[in-house]
């Protein structure tokens, strides 16, 4: 069950190096409105309504430094690193995005609440996730955080012992079924509303996609066994490359209110990118299974 897509050992000591100083950036960018003088370039002959006629880049290198350095940090090679380890790391990334996508789908629930009822204590805890998009910064690197402290959790925790607890899914029936049926069904409604102008403020529902697409990331196969875990494994860190190098892209290509699509979007790219990547190594298996069965049958 070892994974090929880490990096190496070394690398863990640079990530620490760029993800420290990137948080300590990105706080003083953050909190206190600091830019670093003459990091800018200007890109546009005059402003415009969302965005400046130059742009200062230090936001953009503190979200660089804080990504790279928690991915080199979660995704090098231990010293040691064994089929316990990828178990581990499995474990630590089935935690990390349904952490992460719990405490989002709390906050939804909230603020669901809040519009009806109106409760004091509640709406302030909606509106402190969602001024200045406090929940989808944060959301931004959250989940190699979570990733990271479960993983050296369970490096401490399991010193001694060679033999780590199986994850649970949930059920095919009815959790995969339904999470399909509500993932496509939400996604399709999304397309077709989109399509028709439909007003924005009333494809809200759309921020619940992510949590009915982990009904159908997190529900079993019809068969699940160890080597379909081990293509979990490897889907999730795909998932996870892959949507920080979007991310990344991102953050240098696209500036003001189309930076905000791309943190929205972000909320929901894992799921997305993990579904793809595991439903086509599952279909090549199986394909691979079916010719050699054929070659059986041909030889027999």
């Amino acid at each position: 069950m070892r994974s090929r897509l880490l990096f190496p050992h070394r690398f863990k000591l640079l990530g620490w190096l760029l993800a420290l100083p990137g948080f300590v950036l990105g706080y003083q960018v953050v909190y206190n409105d600091y830019n670093i003088p003459g990091f800018e370039l200007v890109l546009r002959e005059k402003s415009s309504l969302f965005l400046s006629a130059s742009e200062n880049f230090t936001n953009e290198l503190a979200l660089t430094m804080v990504i790279t350095g928690l991915l080199l940090i979660a995704f090098s090679k231990q010293k040691t690193e064994d089929e316990l380890t990828a178990k581990m790391r499995l474990n630590a990334l089935y935690w990390s995005i349904l952490v992460n996508f719990c405490w989002y789908g709390v906050l939804v629930v909230f603020a669901v609440i809040n519009t009806i009822v109106h409760i004091t204590s509640i709406g302030s805890i909606v509106s402190f996730a969602s001024d200045n998009l406090t929940f989808t910064v944060y959301n931004l690197f959250m989940p190699l955080v979570i990733l990271i402290v479960r993983f050296y959790y369970l490096l401490y925790k399991n010193k001694e012992e060679y033999e780590i607890k199986p994850l649970r899914f949930l059920s095919y029936k009815p959790y995969r079924i339904l999470g399909i049926i509500l993932s496509v069904g939400l996604f399709t409604g999304l397309i077709i509303a989109n399509l028709a102008g439909v007003d924005e403020n009333k494809l809200s529902v759309a921020y619940l996609l992510p949590l009915v697409m982990l009904l159908w990331v997190y529900s079993k196969e019809k068969e699940e066994d160890e080597y379909i875990n081990t293509i979990r494994l490897n889907a999730m860190q795909i998932a996870v490359y892959v949507n920080y190098a979007i991310l990344l892209i991102g953050n240098f290509a696209v500036y003001g209110l189309g930076f905000l699509y791309v943190l929205v979007f972000n909320l929901a790219t894992i799921p997305t990118i993990f579904l793809i990547v595991f439903h086509y190594r599952l279909y090549k298996i199986r394909q691979e299974d079916s010719e050699r069965s054929r070659l059986n049958l041909n030889l027999l």
